[in-house]
Parts: structure tokens; C-alpha cells; sequence
């Protein structure tokens, strides 16, 4: 049996039996665990609010070998995240991003970028208030990369010419980009503008992308377009914290 200490942030909790609570968790150096916290639904328990979505924690646990599940030993807030999951918008935000982690992160296999990134993302929601549709698309946009699913928006698929002019991209069937001259039938379309946008969320940190930029109800459709259609694709469904945003 191995102890394992390291920052952690909370995904989402289960309840198990009749006092206990399995914890989804998206951890610095093991990845993504799902750890029994035994005792958590007790009135004294001593994890106390350590466990809410979206906390960030010290965590310690046990890890047995071939075993997915760890038991959970100990949990330590280094911040709590209430304000943002008492917040309607953020909240659905935060499951939506949650949801995403879940599916995209390998159990148990070390990915510091990601774990980096969703909490600089979720530093960003509480301290830009009321930009949670622009986080979100650039929350996407980065996934996909780290994910190796986001396509190259440089050069035509067609005919290899550049495409940072100031023309419309055509983004086909199997989402690769073309130009105007390549573009096919039924193709969705990137505006100059929103390339821009995307090519700033490669440059910028979450909380400065959110300062500086603001999103039309065209670009955030555009980009959304291209970015569902690329999560679609990977987990092979619409995640279901998706409604939250179609309303």
C-alpha cells in the first residue's frame, strides 16, 4: 500500500453506503482518482467541507496496487470554492468543465498541464466575475489541445496556404480547416475575428483572457460550433451539462 500526498481539486462526490462518500478528484500528481471517503456523511466527519465541488485540498490517500479506488486519509482546504458553486451560472459552468475533466483525464496517469490549467480556470471564474461564457470556450479550446484534438488553423487541409488573412475559414465534415478557394459544400465557418479569439486563448492565461476579451453572440456560436463538435467526436456523446448553456 502506497501513501500519497498532493493537491487535489474536488470534480463532484457520491454518496456509498450509509455514511461514507466516493470523491472524484483531479489530483497534481496521480491524475484523475475516485477515492472512498469514509465517514464524509457523518455530522462530525472529520473531512468537514473539504469535500465540496470544486475545493481545492491537500490530499492525502492510500493506494493499493491494481485497485482503482483509494481510500481517502485526509483532506486540508488551500481554497474554498462556495462563493462560485452558490452562483447559478458559475456553478453550471464548473459542473460543465467537471463533467469534461472526468471524460478526458485517464485514471491515475500524472497530467500536470491539465491540472494547471482547470485550476487557472477556475481562479479566473472567481476573480472575473460575470465572464463565465468566454472561460468556457477558452476552458474547451485548451482541452482539446492538451487532448491533442484540436486541429492546426494555420494552413489550408487542401492546398496548404496559410490562413491568418482576413477571410472567413471553412471548417469541414472531419473538422480540418480550408481556405476560401477549398472550401466544401456544408462547411462551418470562422470569422476572421473569432480566429483571432482562438489564437489568444494560446497566448494569454485564463484570467487575462477574460479581461481582455469579450465575446459577440456570433463568435461564441462560431467557436462553440467547432469546439462541441470536437468533444462530440471524443467522447462519442453531447455531455449532458451542455443543456445548462443552451438555454
Amino acid at each position: 500500500m502506497r501513501l500519497v500526498t498532493t493537491d487535489a481539486i474536488v470534480l463532484r462526490t457520491y454518496n456509498l453506503a450509509e455514511s461514507d462518500r466516493i470523491v472524484l478528484c483531479l489530483t497534481r500528481s496521480s491524475g484523475l482518482i475516485r477515492a472512498v471517503a469514509k465517514g464524509a456523511r457523518r455530522m462530525k466527519s472529520r473531512f468537514g467541507a473539504a469535500l465540496e465541488p470544486f475545493t481545492l485540498i491537500k490530499l492525502t490517500f492510500h493506494e493499493k496496487e491494481n485497485r482503482e479506488l483509494v481510500t481517502m486519509s485526509a483532506a486540508e482546504i488551500l481554497a474554498s470554492r462556495f462563493d462560485l458553486t452558490s452562483n447559478l451560472e458559475s456553478a453550471e459552468v464548473l459542473a460543465y468543465m467537471g463533467e469534461l475533466v472526468a471524460e478526458f483525464a485517464p485514471p491515475h496517469e500524472t497530467d500536470e498541464l491539465l491540472f494547471r490549467m482547470l485550476t487557472a480556470c477556475v481562479e479566473a471564474l472567481a476573480q472575473e466575475k460575470g465572464r463565465e461564457r468566454v472561460l468556457t470556450r477558452y476552458f474547451e479550446i485548451w482541452l482539446l489541445r492538451l487532448a491533442g484534438l484540436f486541429p492546426d488553423l494555420r494552413s489550408c487541409a487542401a492546398c496548404g496556404v496559410r490562413l491568418d488573412m482576413p477571410a472567413n475559414i471553412a471548417v469541414d465534415s472531419e473538422l480540418r480547416p480550408h481556405c476560401p478557394k477549398c472550401s466544401p459544400a456544408n462547411a462551418s465557418l470562422l470569422s476572421p475575428e473569432a480566429l483571432k479569439i482562438i489564437q489568444a486563448t494560446h497566448q494569454l492565461s485564463p484570467a487575462k483572457f477574460a479581461e481582455r476579451h469579450r465575446l459577440s453572440e456570433r463568435q461564441y456560436a462560431e467557436i462553440g460550433d467547432l469546439t462541441q463538435r470536437l468533444i462530440t467526436r471524443a467522447i462519442e456523446r453531447r455531455p449532458r451539462t451542455l443543456v445548462a448553456f443552451s438555454r
